[in-house]
């Protein structure tokens, strides 16, 4: 007789991102699709297992179907056409006879069926020297890829987890959050990335742990494995033991009493000892986030990223989008909602539009210059802003902004999209915000001229630091160069309050920068006044802005305008950070 050995722990180190503890199983997104195991299965699940190949195929016909429609309204049915290929492929009768007939005479499941099918006819055209035939090769690859990651539920809505997981992948991209059911997430341990890594703003957007960083994970774990995943310190465990979950429960346990103190004043305002009035407001990526914004003390929000919602319904007519806009508004109320218009492009990639492969797609067509370009979506949503406002406070700010000229433009744009809707009987706000988001050097550089033709600015200092320091910030290889406290970071910031201050409008910060406590004496010292912050960092926020005096954080600048250091300047304000609100940092 034998024993089953003790599974024993395995622990991974890597950076900690998002702070919280989970304990879950974990889900696996893969970049490829590995040979699936050929899990025997029984007569009467066989009907079962090929309903859902045939749930996936149906789902990859839909996907093709859209991808083509959208390349064939952008550059013509020519290139649309190579997409009939992947459809005769995908709906190929021999293929689909071949499967049915193996799953139920050898009773095996349909994925290794497939995937063992496929690949039997890449080989016999990988290779080859006809161009045509390797393009056919590229083709069958594609949509087995398309089909597998179907079958694994990793796409769209058809998730394989019905219970709580923690998502373990070596990217997570905007793509990818937009098909996971985050109802169902409890935490990110991913690969790569940084503290600035989409993954990470993500998970301090709903309030979930998360750590990068964790090299080899998607490799060595497989969906279902038990982890304690630790976003304080940077640690995934595989197999905890008990003495380790104890451990975990009694760290939850002081936590909990620390974030319960902090909350007992979260809607009290974030006023500092001197009388500086500094409002923090909530950054926000879906609608369903709203409820916990008005309950996290949030004053209002200060940036609504609207390219989440429309990755999750690109063909969402302007009805739905007016309808989805006004439900945040509506939730807010009174309490206003800056919606940045669309900033897809860079790694926010929409599937059903048609980019070219870039080299530099962050230096490429992304943000306001996709919106000025394809005007027919930019006034789709400018129209279901200007409905949305109706029903409530609403402003507007455009990003990538990288001088006056597209500010203008779009100003235009907006101004006959309000005068169609009038026209055509629909109320819509007599004020309505308009801003512009200083993420560019020449924006920073040029922002007097902006601050002339606008209502409020706002800092997205995740983007100004990487183009002012030509730091990719989503590569871990260089993520140690991306300083939000070098010296030119600071100077354009400082620029860019004062452009906003001669002007007579204000100017938020919401990149991550404003959520970082160690910054906060920095930023009020600077004379910024509008802090707009992941939901879950509200409280803590305004825990710190009223033990400050905003005299000793102008001094702070002071003492820091002479040095050339990164760190010796986060030295400064980490210093005061520390005297002010220790027990944020236990």
């Amino acid at each position: 007789m034998t024993s089953e050995l003790p599974t024993l722990e395995k622990t991974w180190q890597g950076t900690a991102v998002s702070s919280g503890v989970a304990h879950a199983v974990v889900h696996v997104l893969k970049d490829d699709f590995d040979e699936p195991d050929a899990e025997p299965i029984t007569a009467d699940q066989v009907d079962s297992e090929l309903a859902r190949w045939r749930a996936a195929l149906d789902v990859t016909h839909t996907e093709i179907e859209a991808l083509q429609r959208a390349v064939g309204e952008e550059q013509g049915s020519a290139e649309a056409d190579i997409f009939e290929t992947h459809l005769l492929i995908l709906d190929d009768s021999s293929i689909r006879k071949h499967v049915e007939k193996t799953v139920r005479e050898k009773l095996i499941c349909v994925d290794w069926v497939y995937y063992r099918l496929m690949c039997k006819h890449m080989d016999a055209l990988r290779g080859l020297a006809d161009s045509y035939l390797r393009e056919r090769f590229l083709d069958i690859k594609d949509i087995t890829q398309r089909v597998m990651r179907h079958l694994r539920g990793e796409l769209l809505n058809h998730p394989m987890f019905d219970d709580p997981v923690i998502i373990v992948a070596r990217d997570l991209t905007p793509s990818d959050t937009v098909q996971l059911d985050r109802s169902k997430v409890l935490g990110f341990a991913i690969e790569t990335g940084s503290v600035n890594s989409h993954a990470a703003i993500i998970a301090r957007s709903l309030g979930l742990p998360a750590v990068v960083r964790l090299h080899g994970i998607c490799e060595e774990l497989h969906s279902g494995d038990p982890v304690l995943l630790d976003g304080d310190d940077g640690m995934l465990i595989l197999n905890p033991c008990a003495a380790t979950l104890t451990k975990l429960r009694s760290r939850e346990e002081e936590a909990e009493e620390r974030e319960d103190a902090l909350q007992e004043t979260r809607h009290e305002p974030a006023v500092t000892c001197d009388g500086c009035a500094v409002e923090v407001c909530a950054n926000a990526e879906f609608i369903e986030e709203m409820t916990a914004i008005r309950d996290s003390g949030a004053e209002q929000v200060g940036l609504f990223r609207t390219e989440f919602l429309h990755m999750e319904n690109p063909d969402g007519s302007e009805d739905w989008l007016a309808e989805s806009y006004t439900r945040a508004v509506r939730a807010m109320a009174p309490g206003q909602v800056i919606f940045r218009t669309l900033d897809i492009g860079g790694d926010k990639v929409d599937p059903q539009m048609p980019f070219e492969p870039e080299p530099n797609p962050f230096l490429g067509w992304r943000g306001i210059r996709i919106s000025l370009s394809r005007q027919d979506l930019f006034k789709r949503q400018l129209r279901a802003l200007l409905r949305a406002s109706a029903h409530g406070p609403l402003g507007i700010m455009f990003p990538m902004v990288s001088g006056v000229k597209e500010v203008r433009l779009a100003k235009t744009i907006l101004q006959e999209c309000a005068a169609e809707l009038t026209d055509e009987g629909y109320a819509i706000a007599e004020e309505i915000e308009v801003g512009a988001m200083i993420e560019v050097p020449s924006a920073a550089l040029s922002a007097d001229l902006i601050a002339s033709e606008v209502d409020f600015l706002s800092l997205g200092t995740n983007d100004l630091i990487q183009y002012t320091l030509a730091v990719d910030r989503l590569n871990e290889r260089v993520a140690d160069l991306y300083q939000p406290t070098h010296p030119a970071v600071l100077r354009l910031i400082r620029m860019t309050v004062e452009a906003g201050r001669k002007a007579g409008i204000r100017v938020c910060i919401c990149g991550e920068m404003a959520a970082d406590i160690e910054l906060t004496p920095l930023l009020i010292g600077m004379g910024l006044s509008e802090l707009s912050v992941a939901s879950g960092q509200v409280a803590r926020v305004k825990h710190a802005v009223r033990k400050l005096h905003a005299g000793d954080c102008e001094s702070v600048v002071q003492a820091t305008l002479h040095l050339d250091c990164p760190l010796e300047i986060l030295e400064h304000s980490r210093v005061l950070s520390l005297q002010r609100y220790p027990e944020l940092f236990e």
